[in-house]
């Protein structure tokens, strides 16, 4: 049975009553492909939400201007979906949401089995306690039907910034793991015995899917930051800086942090197996590591040979901030010295994904519950930093050394950061910081350990 017509008053194709009954329990279980909340049936001819399916029709109302505030590679799940309406869009038209699916939309039998397929998945995955979806071993993103031949959306599920493959036929009693080679394709029936639990993940792959994630976080690309150095010196914005009064350049900087900080939760949420931990945990992580992986990725956007580090969309030499006083701008000092140490290491991109995240799922940090889970995570992680210093570093203990060795001195200058602006707070008690940056940086659970 196919669909027959579409439904005018609503937008989501016509069946018949009896049919609807049926299919929609099965589409129920199916999460929205575009934010991945509860999904209320095919509309514009995919799985969505009420929210999306209201985005969509409102952007197809009239000429829109959207504009992506960041790099045009948002996450859009439910909580970030409305921060975004450039990235939304553009998903909803990726995943193939269209007008005309509501008017020409049918369904052939094989598609019918692949969304119940799909929903039996998902409805086994309760059954089991899996409540987050599981990545595809090689955390690529799939925006298209050619990386995986014969792989339609309806075998795709959302996954923090991206699409990964799940198997269409439920899930398995055992979980295989299964190394794809480079270059190499799956057909659907291969994705079908493809599957593991994140604390399965094969190094080499956990490697790889958060150095994806690091990638889509970050506000620009290594070839951006090349660029941007060849821009002549912003001489007018040191200016501008240089004549602040402290105060103001002071909330210049904390809304800049706070943008970084948004990123690096982004990111976090990224990383296969930081979202199965305790919320809390999550919470107590955050708080802890957010600036210290600020620092770490400070690195790319600091320039030694000229002295900046990009403020916006370009780089600024650091004596813009001289209207911060003689406290703060010894502080100051030492974090670009730590970046400038940190980036004669020559860490690859991969190699500084892997040491935030190292950072990050830290089983120390004061306030966590379930300190063993965090732990086994961790493991992973500095299991998967080893094999990938391996590949660039003939001497990887050294090195791997030389990088622990700078852990200590991040987390004094997180502390350092901390203090700094409390005595800022005391001395200034109506400057208003943006709510994120007032929720992570208190002294609260960032004492040395």
């Amino acid at each position: 049975m196919s669909f027959i017509n579409s439904c005018s008053g609503c937008h989501t194709p016509y069946f018949p009553h009896s049919f609807v009954v049926m299919f929609n329990a099965h589409i129920e279980v199916i999460p929205c492909k575009v934010c991945g909340d509860k999904s209320s049936g095919v509309h514009y001819g995919v799985i969505t939400c009420e929210g999306c399916k209201g985005f969509f029709r409102r952007s197809q109302a009239g000429p829109v201007n959207y504009q992506c505030p960041r790099t045009k590679n948002c996450v859009i799940d439910r909580v970030n979906r409305n921060r975004c309406q450039y990235c939304r869009l553009q998903k909803c038209l990726a995943l193939g949401m269209s007008r005309d699916a509501v008017k020409f939309g049918r369904m052939s039998k094989k598609q019918r089995e692949r969304v119940e397929s799909e929903a039996n998945f998902h409805k086994q995955n309760r059954l089991n306690g899996i409540t987050e979806p599981l990545p595809f071993p090689n955390g690529t993103q799939i925006t298209n039907n050619n990386f995986y031949p014969g792989l339609t959306p309806h075998h795709q599920y959302q996954y923090a910034n991206g699409y990964v493959a799940y198997p269409a036929s439920g899930l398995p009693n055992n979980f295989v793991t299964q190394v794809p080679q480079e270059g190499s394709t799956y057909s659907a029936e291969a994705i079908q015995q493809t599957i593991i639990k994140t604390e399965e993940l094969d190094p080499e792959l956990l490697a790889k899917a958060i150095a994806d994630a690091h990638a889509r976080t970050c506000t620009y690309t290594p070839d951006q930051l090349e660029k941007m150095k060849e821009q002549p010196p912003a001489t007018e914005i040191v200016e501008t800086l240089k004549g602040m009064p402290r105060e103001k350049l002071w909330m210049q900087i904390a809304q800049k942090l706070t943008d970084t900080v948004q990123n690096i939760i982004e990111f976090a949420k990224m990383v296969p197996g930081f979202m199965n931990l305790l919320q809390d945990d999550q919470i107590m992580l955050l708080k802890g590591g957010s600036f210290e992986i600020a620092l770490l990725r400070l690195t790319r956007a600091y320039d030694p040979q000229t002295n900046s580090v990009v403020f916006g969309d370009q780089y600024i030499t650091l004596d813009a901030f001289g209207a911060l006083d003689d406290e703060e701008l010894p502080i100051m000092q030492q974090m670009f010295e730590f970046a400038k140490d940190v980036i004669s290491m020559n860490l690859s991109e991969s190699e500084l994904a892997m040491i935030c995240t190292f950072v990050l799922v830290d089983s120390r940090r004061p306030g966590v519950k379930d300190a063993a889970s965090v732990l086994k995570l961790s493991e992973r992680v500095e299991l998967a930093l080893k094999q990938e210093v391996v590949k660039t570093h003939q001497d990887e203990e050294e090195f791997l050394n030389k990088l622990l060795e700078k852990m200590p001195v991040l987390r004094e200058l997180s502390l350092k950061h901390v203090l700094i602006l409390n005595r800022f707070k005391q001395q200034n008690p109506g400057v208003d910081f943006p709510a994120l940056h007032k929720e992570l940086f208190s002294t609260d659970g960032l004492e040395m350990a």
